[in-house]
Order: C-alpha cells, then sequence, then structure tokens
C-alpha cells in the first residue's frame, strides 16, 4: 500500500512539475482553467497523505518542515506571493471564461493583487491547451478609452482568418472590438 501511494505521489508530482514547466516557458497548460487547479489540489492532498503515512521519516518531516517555511515565507512580504498562489490555485483569479468557438475560448484572469485583471485567449488542442494571445488594460486603451477588462460583461467571437482573430468586449452599452494577429501573436493596434 505505501509503495503505491509513494508511485502516485512521485507521477502527480512529475504532472504538476511538467505542467509548470510547460506553462512558464511555452503557455501550455492541461485543458480547462480547473484541470491544473484540481492536479495541484490533488498534490497537496497527496503531500499531506505521504507525510502522515511515513512520519517517522526523516525525510517526511523535512518535507513538512519545508512547506510550512515556504507558506511563512510567503506570507512575510505583504502577503503577496501567497495571494498570488491563492489567486491562481482556486477558482478566486478567474473573473470570466467562456468557449469562443471549437478551437478558442476567453478567459479573464487576475492572479494578483496589485494589477488589474486581464484577457487571455487559450486555443484549445485536445486535452492541453495554449495561451496564445494576451492582452491587458494598457493595450486595450491605446486610443484614450478608459474600458477595464475585469468590467466586461461578455466575450462574443466575432470572425477568424487565417491571419487574425477578432472579438468584442461587451460591457452593456458599449463595447471594444479586439483584433489579434496570428503571426506574431499580438494585438492590432
Amino acid at each position: 500500500m505505501k509503495s503505491k501511494i509513494q508511485i502516485l505521489y512521485i507521477v502527480i508530482t512529475l504532472l504538476l512539475g511538467m505542467d509548470m514547466f510547460a506553462y512558464y516557458l511555452e503557455r501550455i497548460s492541461l485543458i480547462g482553467y480547473y484541470s491544473d487547479v484540481f492536479l495541484f489540489w490533488m498534490w497537496l492532498g497527496l503531500t499531506m497523505t505521504v507525510i502522515v503515512i511515513f512520519w517517522k521519516k526523516i525525510l517526511a518531516k523535512i518535507m513538512l518542515s519545508g512547506l510550512l517555511l515556504g507558506l511563512i515565507c510567503s506570507i512575510l512580504p505583504m502577503m503577496l506571493p501567497f495571494y498570488t498562489l491563492v489567486l491562481s490555485m482556486s477558482s478566486f483569479g478567474l473573473r470570466m471564461t467562456k468557449d469562443l468557438n471549437e478551437n478558442y475560448r476567453a478567459q479573464i484572469v487576475g492572479y494578483s493583487v496589485l494589477s488589474p485583471p486581464w484577457l487571455e485567449i487559450i486555443e484549445k488542442k485536445g486535452i492541453i491547451e495554449k495561451r496564445v494571445f494576451s492582452c491587458t488594460d494598457n493595450a486595450l486603451n491605446n486610443d484614450g478609452t478608459t474600458i477595464r477588462i475585469g468590467s466586461a460583461k461578455d466575450i462574443i467571437f466575432n470572425s477568424e482568418t487565417d491571419k487574425m482573430l477578432r472579438i468584442t468586449l461587451f460591457y452593456g452599452g458599449i463595447h471594444k472590438t479586439i483584433t489579434f494577429d496570428k503571426t506574431r501573436g499580438k494585438m492590432i493596434l
């Protein structure tokens, strides 16, 4: 039983590590917003299970001490890394998500207490997906308007060609259309 838990823990840890590296290096993650959150919480639950089962071993005590020390050290500098962890590993950081079509979905997320939410366009590729476009309030308000991404009530898919993708942020009475260049991966101003 202990060896099966160890193997499961190693597999989940490797999956989480690969998921984190893939996201930070290539902006690729598992499909959907909650799959990464579920993987993190599964890893954390298995970590606690492994610590309890192997408590007599020195490595389990070192692991618990490292987790607690990491948590305390993240809380010390105004709790900013702790808030980022909570916002990115729970549904608190997700403001809105919407499937645009069978190939893309859009989400408005905010993982920091110091910066406003931003818009991400994510390309679906089976069980993984890749963030292909990202847009902040500063990029959106290049024409002098003061529209906030976090205030959007809906995200509407307009059109797609081989070279561009166009969506509209709907705010009730007003709206803002955004065009992304697929070849450069940037917003067209």
